[in-house]
């Protein structure tokens, strides 16, 4: 690769991995994305140059001038943020200066870009996305701004003393004075990869030793607000038509205990309903109530019934709800909440709609009741039974199905489970709605006429008929437990998990779940598919929960960990020493035992014979001299190295001499600034035979032989020389 094409490919990557991250936090609309790509990749191959000798200054100044006023019109009738418009700006102008760029005022221009686009993104998102643009905005930031110094250097030192290009043709290689042929791509880049990995190598210890201060960045969504499809402030039944689920992650819960030891039916509660009108299922109490606060904790219950507590982080993608969800029954919840709010149906709000992730942590006591503890003769509270069995006026066929169904059960717990059991038995799930467009009674026409639906049906079915017998009951909207991700050790909740179930009060538990809705079919993917996304969700929870939300009480932990690092450490040294004392102890008495001394004797020879050529080695004089014998052994069949090598001791015969190479000097240079020197001639031929070899045609061979005639010509050539001066 040339030095051309090369700083040209850097370039482009630097100014790409600005636009990638602009792009990715969703602020750019598809249109600017497809344009400024169509143009980004026409430039790789147009003759930039040329279109701006040939495009008038004036003509550039006119657009500019137009595109700022467009800028006020599309802020006014179509954006409407300042932020979008200014993205549209600057996107703008770095299409501009990629099709005219020509200067290297122009290439400034467009890194400058870069850097502000990947400066705004810092302030909207840190995703995973962010941090490959990142990465890669640094490798390639490192390599142009080194390749820009040595083009602008070049340059300059090229319209002053002529010199020749950084590239030159193959039949004016080998003169001496070429800087690459070819440019070395590979060792360059291996290069940029060392020094990128230094300065990480340096921050990122930084990064997590800093003080944590949060100034509220790194809060926005990645993408627009979700809208979760199954889940809203109402539930309403009768509307025809087929559903469509969305794959879209909504949460990832981490949990305390392994999958085998969580509840297969456990969920994600969100909100509860208590009046249904026939048609839409409401909140009728929609006022709330501040959460106490206890220590690090809002205090949700004084008591807990179980033992078998669940303690869940909870990382929620931005919705378009201030719903706060986790597993019934919640007793504890973290303040990464913010200001939290309950209402009486049980139901959590933050002060305001998800439009940021949020990870918060909560503790709850999943009630597994246990029925013999369960009796009719324990009283229901009357404000619980005043709001919980309202019925609408309905078709008389519910409550004679309720009665019937429920006609062998001995209490009501066993009524609610006979409920649940024929619901889920002798209907079928299918998300196709069918029926009558605004029927006057959909619970009806679900129960009697079409026996299948979604899980709204069954639910509100379930709710309904529970109340017809006696028995408080409420809709639960929410998400079912999702998929568990093993290499993540999260569960992944998606959008096609949401859910609705029911909840009936019975004493002295309180309100027990059912969930009355058949098994719905899996949602089919490949085991290939299925590791991908287990992999990408993996990675994007650690950036999230690892990176972007790395808090003081994080770092606690990790100070911790590495004070323990260090105490054990520590401790095995001491150890160690005491160790080593034992044996030598036990070494020195062993050494008046006859039959050992010979032993022993020979280990420390080894030992010593060991440290003496390790002490040898490091002497500069000794290891040339043994280096100088190893490698034209090593590389015999590599004649560049050959060559070199034999040029290198040349040029140490010389410096023993004091006869020294300045920096500014080819070889060429050097040999013939001898003059009339005996050496001159020796090494004038030795170094022509060095550059044919080494700056020459690929192939070009390498007469050792007669290298090694030149080199004892100039050995003898300078001893002469110093015996005559003395």
């Amino acid at each position: 690769m040339t030095f051309s094409r090369y700083f040209k490919a850097s370039s482009c990557c630097l100014i790409g991995a600005g636009f990638v991250a602009l792009a990715a936090t969703g602020s750019v609309d598809a249109i600017s994305i497809v344009l400024f790509t169509a143009v980004f990749i026409s430039s790789w191959f147009l003759d930039t140059d040329r279109i701006r000798q040939s495009i008038p200054k004036w003509l550039l100044i006119c657009i500019s001038g137009a595109w700022l006023t467009f800028c006020a019109v599309d802020y006014r009738l179509f954006t409407r943020s300042l932020v979008v418009t200014f993205f549209h700006l600057i996107i703008f102008a770095a299409a501009v200066k990629l099709l005219t760029v020509s200067k290297d005022r122009d290439y400034l221009l467009l890194y400058l870009i870069s850097f502000a686009e990947l400066l705004a993104t810092s302030t909207l998102t840190a995703n995973i996305v962010f941090a490959g643009c990142f990465l890669a905005f640094l490798l390639s930031g490192i390599s142009t701004l080194i390749l820009f110094e040595m083009r602008r250097t070049h340059a300059r030192m090229q319209d002053q003393t002529r010199v020749q290009p950084l590239v030159v043709p193959r039949q004016m290689r080998g003169t001496g004075f070429e800087l690459f042929s070819p440019f070395p791509a590979g060792l360059f880049s291996a290069i940029v990869i060392g020094i990128a990995a230094l300065i990480l190598a340096v921050a990122v210890p930084v990064f997590f030793l800093l003080p944590r201060v949060n100034w509220g960045m790194y809060r926005h969504p990645s993408g627009k607000t979700q809208f979760t499809s199954g889940f809203s402030d109402t539930v309403e039944l009768g509307r025809i038509g087929d559903i469509k689920q969305s794959d879209v992650v909504v949460m990832r819960v981490k949990t305390d205990k392994p999958p085998s030891e969580m509840p297969l039916d456990l969920k994600w509660r969100g909100l509860s309903f208590d009046y249904y009108d026939g048609r839409v299922w409401k909140r009728t109490d929609q006022s709330r109530r501040a959460v106490p606060i206890q220590g690090w904790y809002y205090k949700l219950e004084n008591s807990t019934q179980g033992t078998n507590l669940i303690r869940q982080t909870l990382f929620l993608e931005p919705m378009s709800t201030d719903v706060i969800f986790a597993t019934h029954k919640a007793l504890a919840l973290s303040r990464d909440v913010g200001l939290l709010w309950r209402d009486s149906s049980d139901s959590l709000y933050a002060a305001k709609p998800l439009t940021a992730k949020l990870r918060y942590s909560a503790v709850s006591d999943p009630i597994r009741p246990d029925p013999s503890n369960i009796s009719d003769l324990r009283p229901i509270p009357p404000e619980v039974q005043k709001a919980y069995t309202q019925v609408p006026p309905e078709d008389p066929r519910i409550a004679e199905l309720a009665k019937q169904v429920t006609r062998s059960a001995k209490d009501r717990y066993g009524k609610a489970q006979a409920l649940e059991k024929y619901l889920r038995t002798h209907y079928s799930y299918s998300l196709v709605l069918r029926g009558t467009p605004h029927s006057r009674d959909p619970l009806a026409m679900f129960l009697f006429d079409v026996q299948k639906g979604h899980c709204e049906y069954f639910a509100s079915a379930m709710t309904i008929m529970l109340r017809q017998i006696g028995i408080p009951a409420r809709l639960v909207n929410g998400f079912r437990i999702g998929e568990y991700n093993a290499i993540g050790n999260n569960w992944t909740v998606r959008q096609y998990d949401a859910h609705s179930w029911v909840e009936a009060y019975f004493p002295p538990y309180g309100w027990i779940e059912f969930d009355p809705t058949p098994p719905e079919p899996e949602h089919p993917r490949s085991a290939f598919q299925r590791v991908i996304s287990n992999l990408a969700d993996a990675i994007d929870l650690w950036w999230w929960d690892g990176v972007v939300n790395y808090d003081s009480s994080k770092q606690y932990q990790v100070i911790s960990a590495l004070r323990m690092t260090m105490e054990s450490f520590q401790l095995g040294i001491k150890g160690l020493a005491a160790r080593t004392r034992e044996k030598i102890r036990t070494g020195a008495a062993s050494v008046r035992s006859p039959h050992l001394a010979s032993s022993l004797a020979s280990r420390w020879a080894i030992w010593f014979s060991c440290i003496t050529i390790a002490i040898l080695l490091m002497i500069r004089p000794l290891r040339r001299k043994i280096s100088g014998s190893v490698r034209p052994v090593l590389y015999r069949r590599n004649e560049k190295v050959v060559a070199t090598d034999f040029y290198r001791r040349a040029i140490i015969l010389l410096g023993n001499q004091g006869i020294m190479r300045s920096y500014g000097q080819t070889p060429i240079e050097f040999a013939r600034s001898l003059g009339n020197h005996p050496a001159a001639i020796p090494l004038l031929s030795l170094t022509h035979m060095y550059n044919a070899v080494r700056f020459g045609a690929p192939g070009s061979s390498f007469n050792q032989s007669e290298a090694q005639a030149f080199l004892h010509t100039l050995r003898a050539a300078l001893n002469k020389d110093a015996s005559s001066s003395l």
